[in-house]
């Protein structure tokens, strides 16, 4: 990346408000004080020159109209972590600042409950470079009522837009650590694995985590998915499996990630021990009673047998 786009604005401002589940895909929308988003995220592979067009769906969840404000913002990933910085302009180098339009007043009055299709454009120059580019379309709600007031205090969502433009970029990474409970009784068990990006553009993980019995039988499979980690970045992603019935013995867990190509790029075990406790401590107690009533039947009750 250009050294003149890593002009990082003031101290830096880490990126939360649109951080965390942004990058899980699992959601299809992100409501705060008022304001729901749809899609969250917009993914865009496209070579230079080349333009793309879609639909934000923004509604008005609140109890009153609000005032909302569109802007757009450059950002880069955080070496190491899970966060990201925005960064501001640099002269004479564009950004996805400049590439995303959005066909819509950038401030405007919506109505309580009403829910508009805001339309928007990507175009990439001619001499974009190739690899990731990151930036969030974020929308401001404002009470009408502090408009005019010194201290406005709004809310904003955000939808990431990630364009990534072909060429010579890396796209791998690594899985760092796979953990599980040292011990359970029953399902579901939780998987947490941290993985680190080290290519050169945004990666989505794609794989399964496979569990096998002590005897080495597959008996359950989880799909690793719905996760993005930027470049440089580092993202711990938790992923449950759901499994019903028996659990005995010790288990072993292997997360494995696939390339787009389906050769596996990094793999990682752990092993965690199952035993129902709560089912040996039943089956304890019903013997119990049995003896008990077994010697009270024994002391109370004469059994004659009579042959004839």
């Amino acid at each position: 990346m250009n050294k003149s786009r890593r002009i990082i604005l003031g101290l830096g401002i880490t990126a939360t408000i649109v951080s965390g589940a942004l990058f899980s895909f699992a959601r299809t929308s992100l409501a705060a004080t008022g304001l729901t988003i749809q899609p969250i995220k917009i993914s865009q592979t496209l070579k230079p020159g080349d333009q793309s067009e879609g639909d934000i769906l923004l509604t008005n969840a609140s109890a009153k109209d609000v005032q909302v404000d569109i802007s757009i913002q450059d950002f880069v990933p955080t070496a190491g972590t899970a966060t990201f910085q925005f960064i501001g302009r640099a002269p004479g180098v564009t950004t996805v600042m400049d590439w995303v339009s959005i066909n819509s007043p950038h401030t405007f009055l919506f109505k309580q409950g009403a829910s508009e299709k805001i339309h928007y454009s990507i175009k990439t120059p001619k001499d974009a470079e190739p690899g990731s580019h990151f930036g969030v379309v974020f929308f401001k709600a404002t009470n009408l009522s502090d408009i005019n007031t010194s201290i406005q205090v709004g809310t904003q969502v955000g939808v990431l837009v990630f364009v990534t433009i072909p060429g010579k970029f890396e796209q791998k990474g690594k899985i760092t650590d796979l953990t599980a409970p040292a011990f359970v009784q029953h399902g579901p068990v939780n998987f947490s694995m941290s993985f680190e990006n080290t290519g050169t553009v945004y990666f989505e993980p794609k794989g399964t985590i496979e569990i096998k019995s002590m005897f080495g039988t597959k008996i359950g499979a989880v799909p690793i998915e719905g996760y993005a980690v930027l470049p440089t970045g580092l993202k711990k992603m938790n992923f449950p499996w759901n499994v019903s019935g028996l659990l005995v013995g010790k288990y072993t867990a292997t997360a494995s990630i696939y390339d787009v190509d389906g050769n596996m790029i990094s793999s990682v075990t752990t092993s965690f021990w199952a035993f129902p406790v709560w089912y040996l401590v039943g089956f304890v107690i019903v013997l119990l009673v049995l003896y008990f009533v077994f010697r009270f039947l024994r002391k109370k009750v004469n059994f004659n047998i009579s042959l004839k």
